[in-house]
């Protein structure tokens, strides 16, 4: 027997009894013999069960039924409804049940819109995003957030602590989620990994009003945007340092030729020495006009073979004088064929630079060596000097706008330190590219690749 049904047969066997004490009462003793009142009193107690079977069955019914749709709805029936027609209040309840259900399925479909809409656009999101509760814990990351820390498989429901071990991180969101703050908190964090990388964080806790449900956060990889702007602010202070020099020698002779009384040798100082720096400062502005001709891809002329060794050949001849005054020999090694695909004019400029630094940093008695031979697919040119060379530690950097390893002497020579970067734009311009190795007190050899020529006219077994 039922709960139920145990409740209404003990109410109906109680109500039952006591109308049998009432009749016993009330009716003279002599009409009820003690087994007539016992077949009452258990024809009674049968009835009450029979009643109370009948009756929990009527009333529970509807809630098993109830119970089935219950179910049934949970189980992604979407079609299932209550069909009553008892003509009662039980009709009422089951259209207030078949308009919940309309509803949930109706919120249901939105929130799976919504979590589709919610998906595309975390996984069309560069950045990391990441979401945490108040407790610190990971709720919600994306795919950017992955591959940015290169963190794999499930971390839903772990602390931000342990997945991602930067102290820096951790105070930031501390600070994110100070119950006085309610602006978001934005910081840049440097993370020392194998490559040095910069993220701009940005931290909001959520909703903006009432209690705080969590923090969002949004990891900005801002790693080359940094580095770009420290080149720009390195290039504007070498830039103006550099022109400051000359200028301050150029005003302080101008000035001394302004006050007058000079003899003529100390006039013709003044005067070459302010030639002299007016030239420097028109090299060092032709030099940045290379280079931003070079960058903005300005200079596109095109392509031709080029005889590398004639080139270099020619190139030797122009700097003979300066050689033979430095007391420095030069030759030219050749391979099988000499030939490149570039242009002429960048590649001359490049091997006129090469030439020119091998010169200026060989002390006297040395030897340059200009080595020319073919590779699988690009010709490969050496220019080696016997020299000072350049420390290990600059070797990275050489190539880097005003960078000097020696700056007295190479200021002493004339360099305006912008010579290599524009070799390396235009090698990098002509699909080539160029290393160097050195060793103090032992020369340095710059070496560049140059792309082969697919069909060679000036080689008679080309195709």
């Amino acid at each position: 027997m039922s709960h139920l049904q145990t409740q209404i047969f003990s109410r109906i066997a109680a109500l039952v009894l006591l109308i049998l004490l009432g009749a016993y009462a009330l009716v003279p003793a002599e009409s009820f013999s003690g087994t007539t009142l016992l077949a009452l009193v258990g024809v009674s107690l049968l009835s009450a069960y029979v009643l109370a079977r009948g009756l929990a069955r009527m009333l529970l019914a509807p809630f098993e039924e109830l119970e089935t749709f219950s179910s049934e709805v949970a189980g992604a029936q979407r079609e299932r409804r209550l069909h009553w027609a008892f003509g009662d209040e039980r009709d009422r309840t089951a259209i207030a049940v078949n308009r919940m259900a309309d509803q949930l399925w109706r919120d249901i479909d939105e929130a799976q819109h919504e979590a589709q809409n919610l998906g595309a656009l975390m996984a069309g999101i560069a950045e990391g995003v990441l979401l945490i509760d108040q407790g610190q814990r990971v709720t919600l990351v994306n795919q950017g957030f992955r591959e940015l820390f290169g963190i794999w498989g499930d971390i839903e429901g772990r602390s931000v602590l342990e997945v991602l071990r930067i102290p820096e991180i951790h105070d930031v969101l501390q600070a994110a989620q100070m119950e006085t703050l309610r602006d978001p908190v934005i910081r840049d964090i440097q993370i020392r990994t194998q490559t040095d990388r910069t993220f701009l964080v940005h931290a909001a806790r959520f909703p903006e009003e009432g209690p705080s449900a969590g923090t969002l956060v949004v990891f900005h990889d801002v790693s080359e945007l940094r580095r770009v702007d420290q080149i720009r602010r390195d290039f504007v202070a070498n830039a103006s340092h550099e022109l400051r020099t000359p200028l301050t020698s150029i005003q302080g002779f101008a000035e001394t030729l302004a006050a007058g009384g000079l003899d003529e040798d100390m006039v013709d100082r003044c005067t070459e020495t302010i030639l002299r720096n007016v030239i420097r400062m028109r090299n060092l502005i032709d030099d940045l006009m290379d280079i931003s001709k070079i960058e903005n891809r300005e200079d596109n002329a095109e392509r031709t073979v080029v005889d590398i060794a004639l080139l270099s050949q020619q190139l030797v001849a122009d700097q003979k004088k300066r050689l033979e005054s430095a007391e420095l020999t030069a030759e030219i090694r050749l391979g099988s064929q000499a030939n490149a695909w570039c242009n002429k004019n960048a590649v001359t400029q490049v091997l006129e630079n090469l030439l020119t630094n091998a010169i200026r940093y060989t002390d006297t008695g040395g030897h340059i060596t200009i080595s020319i031979e073919p590779a699988t697919d690009h010709l490969k040119v050496c220019v080696a000097d016997t020299g000072i060379g350049i420390p290990r530690d600059a070797l990275d950097r050489i190539f880097e706008r005003f960078y000097r390893v020696n700056a007295a002497r190479s200021r002493a020579v004339g360099s305006t330190g912008l010579g290599l970067a524009i070799v390396k734009h235009l090698v990098q311009a002509m699909s080539g590219t160029i290393t160097v190795e050195s060793e103090e007190a032992v020369g340095s050899c710059f070496t560049l690749t140059l792309p082969l020529p697919l069909h060679d006219p000036l080689q008679p077994n080309s195709a």
